[in-house]
């Protein structure tokens, strides 16, 4: 899916929580009017279909050629800035190595997997799709559990809507 980002500096209003469905998880997205600050996955809400990708209980996840207009809070380092950008160059049912992306953007793999861990928008900053050269390697900071959970059921889900995506005729 492609996601245009409307970056805003500051934002203000009170803080609403609202919790959506996905097909691997519900997710809490934290928002001040219209413009989003934190996106976290929320363990308490899995339900047997989310875990079981049963679509019928998905408030969101957009089709893969639709395009999400989203504005987001800008947060971060300059270099994180740098390797959030990057992931979203990562396209639907594709990954990249942690060095691979270092390497695009002249930094080491330690620092962008840093910038993965403290990614602010999981889902929509894909940060998912980085994995490491021999493996999957971690998620949000995580190596095991329920993150790596969400890590592989990510990659499966948006694996096989790219193959949807690439089958289907254009419009």
């Amino acid at each position: 899916m492609p996601i245009n980002i409307t970056w805003v500096d500051n934002c203000e209003g009170v803080e609403v929580v609202e919790r959506l469905h996905t097909p691997v998880c519900t997710i809490k997205i934290h928002r001040r009017q219209d413009v989003i600050t934190n996106i976290e996955w929320d363990f308490s809400q899995v339900t047997d279909a989310a875990m079981n990708n049963d679509n019928h209980a998905v408030d969101f996840w957009p089709e893969p050629k639709q395009t999400v207009n989203v504005k987001l809070l800008k947060q971060g380092t300059a270099h994180q800035n740098k390797v959030w950008a990057e992931l979203l160059k990562i396209p639907l049912g594709e990954t990249l190595t942690y060095s691979g992306l270092a390497k695009k953007i002249g930094s080491a793999a330690r620092a962008v997997g840093n910038a993965c861990r403290t990614n602010p928008y999981t889902l929509l900053i894909p940060c998912h799709r980085v994995v490491a050269v021999n493996g999957m390697g971690g998620y949000s900071g995580h190596r095991h559990g329920e993150y790596m959970q969400i890590k592989e059921r990510l990659l499966a889900y948006e694996t096989d809507a790219a193959n949807i995506t690439k089958q289907s005729p254009s419009p």
